[in-house]
């Protein structure tokens, strides 16, 4: 596969919606029961646990359109940016999957109204699903850092303006120049 901007703002987006899936998938289902009280069943998905994940791979995602619509050295920046939320993912994913077990502690304690301890929980393999998605979505804007690409995308709707004795008609109305008089070198223009 070529390394080229559309290759990488591609990767980079669909690694975020890798990641905005996995997010709203279950990563703990967790069950607690103490005697005369009925039993208190909790399925968690990352965005319960912690809500940031969610904004950083929309800014991904906002990242790959910034990506598009700019050059030079602002290009560069946006991969750097780019390469920031994806290391953040993946900080973010090993301290959530490492501190699971708190995690789940405050959402019991929300719903129960108090500290409790004993419960049975089943984690899935979401957490690490992320990491490594995240890791590559890093790459992705270090390359769009480090590499420059030659595009024509962000100069496609620029003008050129042309001397009077060139321009058709559809060209001088579009500078806001009347085609039925005379240029200023005299010529009518055609």
């Amino acid at each position: 596969m070529k390394l080229s901007l559309r290759n990488l703002i591609s990767l980079e987006i669909i690694c975020s919606i890798i990641v905005l899936i996995a997010l709203t998938r279950p990563w703990s289902v967790a069950t607690y029961t103490e005697t005369g009280f009925p039993s208190v069943s909790l399925s968690l998905s990352a965005n319960e646990l912690n809500s940031s994940l969610n904004g950083l791979a929309l800014a991904a995602i906002a990242s790959a359109l910034g990506a598009i619509a700019t050059r030079g050295v602002f290009r560069r920046i946006v991969g750097v940016v780019i390469a920031a939320l994806g290391m953040g993912i993946v900080a973010i994913t090993i301290n959530l999957i490492s501190n699971l077990d708190e995690f789940v502690g405050l959402k019991f304690e929300q719903a129960i109204g108090r500290e409790v301890s004993g419960w049975v929980s089943e984690t899935s393999n979401y957490g690490l699903l992320v990491v490594p998605v995240g890791f590559l979505l890093a790459l992705c804007g270090v390359a769009i850092a480090v590499r420059s690409f030659e595009t024509g995308m962000s100069q496609r709707y620029e003008r050129n303006p042309a001397p009077d004795k060139e321009l058709t008609p559809w060209q001088a109305l579009d500078q806001g120049i009347d085609p039925t008089l005379q240029s200023p070198t005299g010529q009518q223009l055609d």
